[in-house]
């Protein structure tokens, strides 16, 4: 019964950021376990999509410009937080979607790899969770690989709770 035992490691690492604080929580402990586990890390932006306005839509030229300014704005974000994480096995990724973030989450998660995803959540209860939806619900559900759900904060209790 002898042999030998391979420590399970995770090679990539995916941290979905929407650009706020509550998101960029999830950070410290992602890079802590790719340090320890020498991975790589993956920083996802995650948007909601441009609406399709009938308005937009009737000026293509303003449409155009209207993505073009907020992915040059999400490439800048990432790189920014890049920087501020000195560590050395970063990649940066924003592909805008049509679909909702846990989507985009889901498919890019298992289609590149990744190992582990390092998120935060709102930690919404009650009414406010059903109306500001539930991504970390369908991020948990739906993930082929392993989650770690990072909590910002605690909501005070709703009356009716």
């Amino acid at each position: 019964m002898g042999g030998t035992v391979t420590p399970f490691r995770f090679s990539r690492i995916l941290v979905p950021l929407d650009g706020s604080e509550c998101a960029e929580r999830a950070l410290a402990p992602a890079v802590s376990i790719a340090r320890a586990m020498d991975a790589e890390l993956v920083l996802f932006r995650v948007e909601d999509p441009i609406p399709r306005t009938r308005t937009l839509l009737s000026l293509p030229d303003v449409y155009g410009e209207v993505v073009a300014a907020a992915y040059r704005e999400a490439g800048e974000y990432l790189a920014d937080v890049k920087a501020r994480l000195a560590y050395g096995r970063i990649i940066t990724v924003h592909e805008p979607d049509e679909a909702g973030a846990a989507h985009q989450i889901l498919e890019y998660s298992a289609t590149q790899g990744i190992d582990l995803i390092v998120f935060s959540s709102h930690g919404y209860s009650g009414v406010k969770r059903w109306t500001h939806g539930a991504v970390a619900d369908k991020i948990v559900d739906g993930a082929w690989s392993a989650t770690l759900m990072i909590r910002c904060h605690q909501d005070e209790p709703e009356e009716n709770e």
